[in-house]
């Protein structure tokens, strides 16, 4: 029994004596370098829709965002916030149309940034409004003519993307049919709706939020 209290003494006294950075180096690395940063980035960008050849202006705007950062990159959430957009294009290709375009987020911007490189995925309804047709017919679709599903987004940086710094975004995303517009729903989802609609987005440099 002495021999056993003497064994178990040297193996507590080994313990005791071991450097804390041996006993901390078993919690995850990631747990004590990570680090939540909250910014703002102004937002600027430009999308184009296939069917119309039509393109428009968006912003300016700002993303809110919450980085949580590791080695070599971070995840991301962030609420987009962009203004309404005027668009332009020609129905048959002759008839000129006018449309107001608004943006409505359905969910949190979400990310990965990685080695200088961010993919985010985004999710909003495309509402159309204040539509007019040759400069002088209004077209009169309601106050909740927007797409029937909310679209989905993929974005990808095209150059060097810092927390910081920011950088541009860009991809391509599909439009679903519209709904809601009064009579004039299928008119607009056979001149819009469809594929291959591109866009692209600056975030410009952020602005830490307390």
């Amino acid at each position: 029994m002495a021999g056993t209290t003497k064994a178990a003494g040297r193996v507590l006294l080994a313990a005791a004596s071991m450097p804390a950075a041996a006993v901390l180096g078993a919690a995850p690395a990631s747990a004590a370098v990570s680090a939540a940063i909250k910014v703002q980035y102004p937002v600027n960008g430009t999308s184009t829709v296939k069917k119309t050849g039509g393109s428009m202006t968006l912003g300016p705007g700002t993303l809110d965002t919450t980085v949580l950062t590791r080695p070599g990159g971070g995840d991301l959430t962030g609420n987009l916030a962009l203004p309404p957009a005027r668009t332009s294009f020609e129905a048959g290709g002759f008839i000129p149309v006018k449309a107001t375009v608004t943006v409505i987020p359905t969910a949190p911007v979400t990310g990965v940034i990685a080695q200088g490189v961010v993919t985010t995925h985004a999710e909003a309804y495309i509402q159309l409004s204040d539509i007019w047709v040759a400069g002088i017919f209004y077209t009169p679709v309601g106050n909740e003519c927007k797409t029937a599903t909310p679209v989905s987004m993929d974005l990808k940086s095209t150059g060097s993307f810092t927390v910081f710094n920011g950088g541009k975004v860009a991809g391509s995303y599909t439009i679903p049919d519209f709904k809601n517009c009064t009579i004039f729903g299928p008119l607009l989802t056979s001149l819009v709706s469809g594929p291959d609609n591109t866009i692209e987005l600056t975030l410009g440099k952020a602005i830490p939020i307390p």
